[in-house]
C-alpha cells in the first residue's frame, strides 16, 4: 500500500470541519469541505508548472491581459491561475481578500466551479472568527497532486466525504453516488466487444455520454478503461473519447466538473494545443429531463445511472410539452407515472444513441427493478419496453447483488443497449442472474454490506460476450416478454325469483321508481304479489314489463327503469340458467365476469381459448371490439403489453425441510424454554 493510499484524508479533512464547528453549522461543511478539498486539488495539480505561469503573465499580460487560453501552454493543464498565491501564504491579515484575489486568478473553468460554492459567505463568517488563515494552512498541509492520488482516489475521498456529511445532517446526501464496483462493471460490460474501437491505433474518436453524471464517476472509469487498454497494447495513435455529461446538482456536478478539469488528453502524438484539452468542457449544469442540454445530440457510448424512484413533478410541464414531438422528441413511446422517472431516463439514453453509420450506439443504464414489469398493457410503461423491443435496442439486462449500495437494499439492474447487436444476437435478449457474485466488505458503508470483486467483474463481463447459457444466463427472444392482453365476456346467466318480502327494496333501487305515483306503486304491488314465489327465466322479463307498461298510468316508470329494478333486487345468478338476451337477440353480458386474459405472442387466440380458458368457462367469448390503439398500435384485437420476467428464468426450488426435523427442532426449543424458565423460577 502507498503512503497516500494508508493516509486518511477523509478522515483529516473532517477534522478541519470539527476545529469550526462553533462557528460553521454541521448542515453547512459541505460549502467548507468540498471547495477547499476542490481548491487544493486545482493548487497541487498547478504547482509544478506555477512559476512558468507567472512569468509568462509578467511577460505577455500587456497584450494578452490575465484570461487567455494561451497560458494553458505554461501550466500543462486545461486551466491556469495568474497570481502567485497559494493557501499557505495568504497571509494572516486579510486573508479573505487574498482568497478572493487568488480564486478570481484561476481561469473561467476553474473560477466557475469554486463560484459553484459560494465561498466568499462561507470565508466571511471564519474571517470575522480569525479562523479563516489556520484553515488555509490545514487544507495547504495535504498533497493532493495527481502524482500522488490519483483522480479515482480523488473521486473516492470527494465521495466518501460527502457520505459522511450525509451521516452528519441525516440527510440522503450521498443519494447520486454509484459505487465502484458497481461503476467498473457498467464500464466494461459497455466497452465489451468494442474491439473494433479499443484496437484502432488511427486516434478514432468517439463520444461518451453521460446524463445524470453526479461526479463524472461513470466517465472518469470509462476514460481511465481507455487509457489502461491502449497502454497495455502500447498503440501510438490510441482511440479517443470526448466525455459529455449533465448533472442536476450544482455541487455534484462542480466536483464532477473538476474531476474532468484535470484530466488530459495528451497521448504523446498530439499537438501542444491538444493535450491541453479541456475535458470538462462539455460538462454542464440542468435538468436533463426538462432542459436538455444536447438536444439532437447522439453518442457512441452511454453510461447512467439515474435516482431511483424519484418523481418528475418538477419536470411535468417541459416533459409533457415534448410529448407532443412524438418520436421527433424523446419521449414518443409514452410517459410513466409521476411517482418514478426512471423511465424517462432510460427513454433519454435509447433516443441518444448514434446512428450506426455514425458507428452505432451502446449504452448501460442502471436500473432498479420496477422497470422491467410496471405498467398494465397499453400503459407508459408497457409501450416504452415495446418501443425498445420493436427497434431491437435491449441487448442484455444483468441482475446485481443486493446490499452493494449505499442507501438501498433494492433488486438493482444494469440494462445494455444497443443498435448494432451482432446478427446472431438480433432480436434476443441476454438476462443475467449476478445475484451471488458478491464479496464482503470489511467495513459497512451505508447499506454498502458487500462488493464486486475483480473477478467477479471478469465472470458477468465474460459471461455477457460469451452468450453463456449455463443456468445464470439464458439468451430469448425479446418477443418472449410480450403478449396481447384480450377482454373476455361470459354471458349473464339469471334467474327471476319474486319474493314479497323484497318488494319495498325493489322501490327503493332507484329514484325513479321511488318518486312514482302512489296509484303506480300499489299497480305494481299487486303484480308482483300475484307473482310471488315464482321463478323465472331472463326472457320473462322483458314481458313483464311489458305488461306493467301497460298497467301503470302516466307518468309510467319506463321499461328499462322496471328491468334495471328487477335485475337489481329480484335476480339471482345461475350457472344453469338460460343465457340473457335482449330483444333483438343479442347476448347481454355479465359486467362482473368481465377479464381480462395474457396471450403470449405468437400463440393463436383459439389455441390459447381452447387450452386455457374454454375448458373452465366454455361460454367464454373474446371481445373483438378491444383493440390495440396506442401510440405503437397495430389495430388488432387485444392490448399489447410486455412485461420482463426475469426470475421465472433463474428459480430454483428449494426442497422444504422434512417435517420430522422441524418438530423435533420445536421439541428442542421447548425442552430448553422449560430447564430455562426452571433455574430462572429458582
Amino acid at each position: 500500500m502507498s503512503e497516500a493510499q494508508s493516509f486518511d484524508y477523509v478522515g483529516e479533512i473532517w477534522k478541519i470541519a470539527d476545529y469550526v464547528r462553533d462557528v460553521i453549522r454541521p448542515a453547512d461543511y459541505n460549502k467548507l469541505i468540498l471547495p477547499f478539498a476542490l481548491l487544493r486539488r486545482l493548487e497541487c495539480a498547478l504547482e509544478p508548472t506555477r512559476e512558468a505561469v507567472c512569468q509568462a503573465v509578467e511577460k505577455y499580460e500587456a497584450s494578452w491581459g490575465r484570461e487567455n487560453e494561451l497560458y494553458c501552454n505554461f501550466s500543462g493543464k486545461a486551466f491556469y491561475n495568474v497570481t502567485r498565491f497559494r493557501l499557505n501564504d495568504l497571509g494572516v491579515d486579510h486573508t479573505l481578500e487574498a482568497l478572493s484575489n487568488y480564486i478570481n486568478g484561476f481561469s473561467p473553468n476553474a473560477r466557475e466551479i469554486l463560484n459553484k460554492f459560494k465561498i466568499r459567505e462561507t470565508c466571511q463568517d471564519l474571517e470575522n472568527e480569525h479562523l479563516l488563515h489556520e484553515v488555509c494552512m490545514r487544507f495547504a498541509s495535504f498533497d493532493l497532486s495527481p502524482e500522488k492520488v490519483s483522480d479515482r482516489m480523488m473521486s473516492d475521498i470527494y465521495e466518501h466525504l460527502i457520505q459522511r456529511y450525509g451521516e452528519e445532517i441525516a440527510q440522503g446526501a450521498e443519494d447520486f453516488m454509484t459505487p465502484k464496483d458497481v461503476v467498473r462493471l457498467a464500464v466494461n460490460l459497455v466497452f465489451a466487444n468494442e474491439d473494433d474501437f479499443l484496437n484502432s491505433n488511427n486516434g478514432t474518436v468517439r463520444r461518451l455520454y453521460d446524463g445524470t453524471c453526479g461526479t463524472c464517476g461513470f466517465i472518469s472509469d470509462a476514460l481511465d478503461l481507455i487509457a489502461e487498454w491502449s497502454s497495455e497494447k502500447q498503440l501510438s495513435n490510441p482511440p479517443t473519447l470526448i466525455p459529455y455529461g449533465q448533472e442536476r446538482e450544482g455541487v455534484t456536478w462542480a466536483i464532477g466538473k473538476t474531476n474532468l478539469l484535470l484530466r488530459n488528453v495528451g497521448n504523446g502524438t498530439q499537438d501542444l494545443f491538444e493535450s491541453m484539452k479541456d475535458l470538462s468542457e462539455h460538462i454542464v449544469q440542468g435538468d436533463t429531463l426538462a432542459d436538455d442540454k444536447f438536444p439532437n445530440e447522439t453518442f457512441n457510448y452511454q453510461l447512467a445511472n439515474p435516482p431511483y424512484g424519484k418523481d418528475w413533478k418538477a419536470s411535468e410541464k417541459k416533459v409533457r410539452e415534448e410529448v407532443k414531438l412524438g418520436f421527433k422528441g424523446r419521449f414518443g413511446a409514452g410517459l410513466p407515472k409521476i411517482s418514478d422517472g426512471s423511465m424517462l431516463f432510460l427513454q433519454n439514453v435509447a433516443s441518444k444513441l448514434a446512428p450506426v453509420n455514425l458507428g452505432g450506439g451502446k449504452a448501460a443504464i442502471v436500473l432498479s427493478g420496477s422497470p422491467l414489469f410496471n405498467g398494465d398493457a397499453g400503459s407508459g410503461p408497457s409501450n416504452i419496453r415495446r418501443w425498445l423491443f420493436q427497434n431491437d435496442l435491449i441487448d442484455c439486462i444483468v441482475k446485481l447483488p443486493p446490499e452493494i449500495f449505499f442507501r438501498t437494499g433494492i433488486s438493482t439492474y444494469i440494462w445494455i443497449l444497443s443498435n448494432k447487436k451482432p446478427e446472431a444476437r438480433r432480436g434476443m435478449i441476454q438476462l443475467i442472474d449476478a445475484s451471488a457474485q458478491r464479496v464482503p466488505l470489511k467495513k459497512n458503508l451505508g447499506n454498502k454490506r458487500y462488493e464486486i470483486s475483480e473477478e467477479q467483474i471478469h465472470w458477468i463481463t465474460k459471461t455477457y460476450v460469451d452468450g453463456h447459457d449455463h443456468g445464470n444466463s439464458v439468451i430469448v427472444p425479446a418477443t418472449e416478454f410480450m403478449f396481447r392482453q384480450v377482454t373476455t365476456q361470459r354471458p349473464l346467466r339469471v334467474n327471476i325469483s319474486i319474493q314479497k318480502d323484497l318488494i319495498e327494496a325493489f322501490f327503493e333501487s332507484s329514484t325513479a321508481l321511488a318518486k312514482l305515483s302512489q296509484n303506480n306503486k300499489n299497480i305494481i304491488k299487486e303484480y308482483l304479489n300475484l307473482h310471488d314465489g315464482e321463478i323465472h327465466p331472463y326472457s320473462w322479463l322483458d314481458l313483464a314489463c311489458k305488461e306493467l307498461m301497460k298497467l301503470q298510468e302516466k307518468p309510467k316508470a319506463t321499461k328499462a327503469v322496471l328491468e334495471k329494478g328487477f335485475l337489481s333486487v329480484f335476480a339471482s345468478k345461475n350457472t344453469n340458467a338460460e343465457i340473457a338476451r335482449t330483444s333483438r337477440g343479442e347476448t347481454i353480458w355479465d359486467s362482473e365476469l368481465k377479464d381480462n386474459e395474457n396471450i403470449p405472442w405468437g400463440m393463436s387466440f383459439d389455441e390459447y381459448m381452447q387450452k386455457e380458458v374454454l375448458p373452465y368457462a366454455p361460454d367464454t367469448e373474446i371481445d373483438n371490439s378491444v383493440l390495440d390503439m396506442g401510440p405503437l398500435q397495430d389495430s388488432g384485437v387485444g392490448v399489447v403489453g410486455t412485461s420482463i420476467s426475469f426470475n421465472r428464468y433463474f428459480y430454483k426450488y428449494d426442497q422444504p425441510q422434512d417435517p420430522k426435523v422441524i418438530a423435533n427442532e420445536i421439541l428442542d426449543l421447548e425442552k430448553g424454554l422449560e430447564e430455562f424458565m426452571k433455574g430462572f423460577l429458582k
